[in-house]
């Protein structure tokens, strides 16, 4: 996979030293609190070592990347592209970012490049989402970059006490705008 650059950050592939960077995340309730039921238990070190050890193996579906600083390529966070059929020429996005890179425009430079590579590489028609309703400053991201809010789920997740609504968010090629 190539490495894509934009203004302050880079997207590159994993390496081994990249479990720091994750263990930084992974049990941060600030930053799991919006993502799968898998991160409501504290994950383990072997946990996040399997996991980094199969993307390294390319055992991992997906297109998995680094979103690194593009001066000293450190880890900031990750996105993803799962789910792929390559029949109907579609992906489901996901990403991370370590809490203190949050709010600073990393994530939104992050997901276009990801787009580009989706739409402009690998020729995929169609890039969908889950969000969680209480997500407001990633709604906000992702309809900044041309996701169109396609369908809710009714109180697919307990969260913070309660029942709460995903919210099932797509972009299309003829609708992706690079950044």
């Amino acid at each position: 996979m190539p490495r894509l650059y934009g203004q302050t950050i880079m997207l590159r592939e994993f390496r081994s030293d990249d479990i720091h960077g994750m263990r930084a995340w992974v049990n941060d309730a600030r930053v799991t609190k919006y993502l799968t039921s898998i991160f409501t238990v504290p994950n383990t070190f072997d946990q996040t070592r399997r996991y980094l050890d199969s993307i390294l193996d390319s055992a991992a579906a997906g297109v998995h990347l680094v979103i690194a600083d593009r001066e000293g390529e450190q880890y900031l966070g990750q996105c993803e592209l799962l789910s792929i059929d390559h029949t109907a020429r579609k992906a489901e996005l996901a990403v991370v970012l370590k809490a203190e890179h949050t709010g600073r425009g990393i994530g939104r430079e992050a997901i276009g490049l990801l787009l580009g590579l989706a739409f402009e590489q690998l020729n995929y028609n169609r890039v969908s989402l889950k969000v969680y309703a209480a997500n407001e400053r990633a709604i906000r991201c992702y309809e900044a970059l041309g996701f169109t809010h396609e369908g809710r789920l009714r109180e697919e997740v307990f969260y913070d006490g309660m029942y709460q609504d995903v919210l099932i968010m797509g972009i299309l090629r003829k609708e992706f705008r690079p950044v």
